[in-house]
């Protein structure tokens, strides 16, 4: 039988607000979003427990929840969303780029964009960078500053795909096109992505720091130059 998605997700909704019944006041971190305050690791635990019990979901059907609760706009919901796609390809590349472009607009805060790139954005990619990286390319262009936080972060994950040195110029392109850009911590961003690479290309990371150290965010030369040096950013 088929699984409806908004009684599913009504039925994520309810364990959601189990976890933190009371609607906190104090904000989580800071967003226009609304949030019950629960904890990271009760999101992760909540959406490994509906992936158990429901074994037998299609990657349509866990695409079609993570989708329904992604637009419920609610911080909980958005990342319990993002958890049930993580290692999951079947039903990552059920969820498609179109449907990544939509989500982009409810993004207003680090913590969503991040979980965003590193667990659906960038495995997404990461299965066919050949088709998908001009999808990263695009969203790096975008006029809304979480839209191109989310695209430096599935960087991230890219440097894990099948054959990375093949992507790196392109990743190379995109770290200068934004190397500018101060919105939405976008130079820790940066940093992020070239110490994520330095282990498959760390050659290739070391002489393109050193080719545009004046054009890239202080942060991001500072931290790739220190990992290089002693294994850690600091």
């Amino acid at each position: 039988m088929p699984l409806d998605p908004g009684a599913e997700a009504g039925a994520v909704t309810t364990a959601l607000r189990a976890l933190a019944p009371e609607p906190t006041v104090v904000p989580v971190i800071k967003t226009e979003r609304p949030f019950y305050g629960a904890r990271v690791g009760d999101l992760r635990a909540l959406a490994a427990g509906w992936r158990r019990g429901h074994p037998l979901a299609t990657p349509a059907e866990v695409a079609a929840l993570a989708d329904r609760l992604w637009r419920a706009g609610i911080r909980e919901e958005q990342l319990v969303a993002c958890f049930l796609l993580a290692g999951d390809p079947a039903a990552l590349a059920a969820t498609g780029p179109d449907r990544m472009r939509a989500w982009c607009a409810l993004l207003d805060n680090w913590e969503t964009t991040d979980q965003l790139g590193m667990n659906v954005l960038g495995p997404l990619v990461a299965l066919d960078p050949g088709a998908r990286l001009t999808l990263v390319e695009a969203m790096a262009g975008d006029p809304h500053p979480w839209t191109r936080r989310v695209a430096l972060v599935a960087c991230t994950r890219l440097a894990r795909a099948a054959d990375p040195g093949r992507w790196w110029p392109r990743v190379a392109g995109l770290l200068l096109a934004l190397a500018g850009d101060r919105e939405a911590a976008l130079p820790k961003a940066s940093s992020w992505v070239l110490r994520s690479w330095l282990e498959p290309c760390p050659a290739e990371v070391a002489a393109f720091v050193d080719a545009n150290a004046a054009a890239l965010p202080a942060v991001a030369v500072r931290e790739t130059r220190t990992k290089l040096a002693t294994g850690t950013k600091r």
